[in-house]
Order: C-alpha cells, then structure tokens, then sequence
C-alpha cells in the first residue's frame, strides 16, 4: 500500500501556469491526502523565464528534476498541450510514471505535432483551428498572445463570467517553442504507461473530434466524457477529479 503515497504532478497547457489548476487543488485536497504538485513550466506563468526560451527539453527537464527531488514514482495529470509534455517525461523516465491522465490533453504519436492532426481535419471540420484565428504573435512570430475576449469564447464559454474573466485575465505569453511541440516516443517505454483521456464534448479548442482522432492515433486509453469546455478542471473540478482519483489510486497499486 505505500504506492498510495505516490504524489501526482499537474501540467498545465500553453499561455497557462500552475494557476489554472486552483479550483482543482481546492478539490482534491478535499478528498485525498495523496500528495500533489502543479509545475509552472519554463516560460509560462511566474515561472520568470523569457516565452521565447520555452521549449519541450526544458519542459520534460523541469518536470524531471521536480521528480528527482519528491523521489517516489509519479502520476501525471495532463491539461491541453501539457499532454505532450506528459508523453514525453514518461517516454524518459517510464519506471518513475505510474500513469497518466490527458485532460482534452494532445495525446499524440512519435513525433507528430498537434498542428498536423488539425491539418488533417480541418477539410471536414473547419472550426478545428480552435484559438489559432484569435492569436496576437508579436512582429518576429515567436510570441503569442490570447486575447482575454477569446481566451472567455474559447476556452472558457462554460464557465461562471467571474470565473472565466479572472482565468482569461492570467493567460500569459507563450513561446512558439512551447507550442510546436514534437515528442519522441516508443512502445517500449511510453507505450507501457497507462493512460486516461477525459474527452471535453464541448470544446472549442481542441474539438471532439480531434480528440477522438489523436484517441484513434495513439490507442489504448482508458476513455471517459465530460461535457464542459476546453478546462474541465476549472469548470467542474469534482467532476474532474471523480475521474482521476480512481484512476491515479489504481495505478499507484501497481
């Protein structure tokens, strides 16, 4: 049973910080003592670093060290592009992963970036471009910027006007390198990991049906529905956590 006591890391996505996974934390610790962590990657947040200088190396190296200093096997709890980031520390270190759950995550195969599957879909589905329509990149195209407004239509349109125009109001500015994010993956290390997908039916970010192709891609998750927006995790966070905290306990019995 000393599994139980494993700790859980929460990654954000992009032009996020640790700051999106508060409603959650207020949650969680109302229901498990299990040990939890959210990260603001490099770039992101307050984390201080420049958003140009974001990069998924220094994504999967800062997630790492926090692994290295809680020295005890972890699960990883995934939110958007953060699911990248997700795939990828467990294809490097897949001994210390327990699982992981991708929150309308991109859960994607060996070296694909999300903008390819969006390609592929958007001749059936043109609203597939989610945010992308809305960004404002600076003059060299490195960084981009959500407008509050959209950041509300997009990512948010579930949420209490309170709740989703304080979010929109944190988003900060993300790098290209922390959005253009490839991973290198294999069967024998991350395919090994057990994985949960909790699919938003009414996002506007990252579609249904762009998360059930990425679903179709890398096969093999657990699957469940949530009907909420892009951040299920801010706009139902006991719903949310109803689905993890199973999850996360079994895996940590392994």
């Amino acid at each position: 049973m000393s599994g139980m006591c494993d700790p859980v890391i929460l990654i954000h996505g992009a032009w996020q910080g640790a700051w999106v996974w508060a409603r959650f934390l207020d949650v969680w610790t109302q229901h498990t003592a299990l040990p939890v962590h959210a990260v603001d990657l490099p770039g992101n947040g307050v984390d201080g670093t420049p958003p140009g200088a974001a990069s998924l190396e220094t994504y999967v190296t800062h997630v790492g060290d926090l692994m290295a200093r809680l020295e005890r096997p972890v699960s990883l709890v995934a939110h958007s592009g953060g699911g990248v980031v997700a795939s990828a520390v467990a294809e490097r270190w897949p001994g210390q992963v327990r699982c992981i759950s991708y929150i309308a995550g991109m859960m994607l195969p060996d070296k694909m970036g999300f903008g390819q599957v969006v390609e592929q879909m958007l001749p059936r589905y043109p609203h597939a471009t989610g945010i992308n329509p809305y960004l404002h990149w600076s003059e060299a195209g490195t960084v981009s910027v959500v407008p509050p407004e959209a950041a509300v239509a997009v990512f948010l349109q579930d949420c209490s006007a309170d709740v989703a125009i304080a979010a929109s109001r944190r988003l900060t500015p993300q790098g290209l390198g922390g959005l253009d994010l490839r991973a290198g993956l294999t069967a024998e290390r991350f395919g090994r990991v057990p994985r949960l997908y909790i699919e938003a039916t009414e996002d506007r970010s990252v579609i249904l049906p762009v998360q059930r192709r990425m679903q179709a891609l890398v096969p093999g998750a657990r699957v469940v529905s949530m009907h909420t927006g892009h951040a299920p995790q801010v706009a139902n966070p006991a719903g949310t956590i109803a689905h993890i905290l199973p999850f996360v306990e079994g895996c940590s019995l392994r």
